[in-house]
């Protein structure tokens, strides 16, 4: 069996949708999400213009350093440059007297020297006078054996007239050591 319900009696309403409100809310929530979208965006770009401002300013800093740096290695280089010169004139100043020390050890009696060359290679030449050959020899053989002179070879050897006695004139080159 069916039963109806005849009497009237309290019913709920049914509510309906406004669609009056929908169409002013919809506006203002796409108002307020532009709204703090531009926030973000504009939070944002003073952020990166503070980050690109301090990295102008690191860099401006940088390169002040980087000068300084260039100039402390100029200067490095330049007292290097000085260094290295006093060095080698230290070097250059012991060996002409080591060299002549020896030589003057070599030397034989009655053999004289007149002229003396020694040239950057360290390739010395001498010419002189000696009273003979046997004298020559004697020196050559000195020079060999004294440690500083390598390859002692005789140039040349003439007889000349000096004052009315008869000499030789002789000329010998050889490589000076470093020792």
């Amino acid at each position: 069996m069916i039963r109806v319900n005849l009497i009237r009696g309290k019913r709920k309403k049914r509510r309906e949708f406004n669609l009056n409100f929908f169409y002013v809310l919809l506006p203002v929530l796409v108002l307020a999400g532009l709204f703090l979208y531009h926030r973000m965006l504009t939070g944002r770009i003073v952020t990166l213009e503070a980050n690109i401002q301090k990295a102008s300013n690191d860099i401006a800093r940088l390169k002040k350093e980087i000068g300084e740096v260039e100039k402390f290695k100029a200067r490095k280089a330049e007292l290097q440059k000085k260094v290295d010169i006093i060095s080698n004139l230290n070097t250059g100043r012991t060996l002409p007297v080591k060299m002549f020390e020896s030589l003057s050890a070599a030397l034989p009696e009655k053999c004289w020297i007149d002229k003396l060359t020694l040239s950057k290679d360290r390739k010395v030449s001498i010419s002189g006078i000696a009273l003979n050959n046997h004298t020559i020899a004697n020196f050559m053989t000195a020079l060999g054996q004294e440690g500083r002179f390598q390859n002692v070879v005789l140039g040349s050897a003439d007889q000349t007239t000096v004052m009315g006695v008869k000499l030789m004139r002789f000329s010998l080159t050889f490589q000076a050591s470093q020792n």
